[in-house]
């Protein structure tokens, strides 16, 4: 779960970067996860890309995902200045 949080995360960052964004930018992050005992995992990595206090408003959502390998989904809203 580690790793699949990282990756999605990593691709965030990346599209941040490319909008001339960072990660700061992000208002609202929804998180589907397949397995909601994983939560903690997630958190763990979450809590590396965002500032303490000044992480983004979050949702997470127990879903199954239509990939069958994925075990984590991640939307974010940014608001780029």
């Amino acid at each position: 779960m580690k790793e699949q949080t990282r990756n999605a995360l990593n691709n965030i960052k990346f599209l941040m970067q490319a909008s001339g964004g960072t990660m700061n930018d992000i208002v609202k992050v929804v998180i589907y996860i397949r397995d909601l005992s994983k939560f903690g995992e997630i958190n763990v990595v979450y809590r590396e890309y965002f500032e303490e206090g000044e992480e983004p408003a979050r949702v997470t959502v127990q879903a199954l995902s239509p990939i069958e390998e994925a075990d984590i989904e991640i939307e974010a809203t940014a608001v780029i200045p």
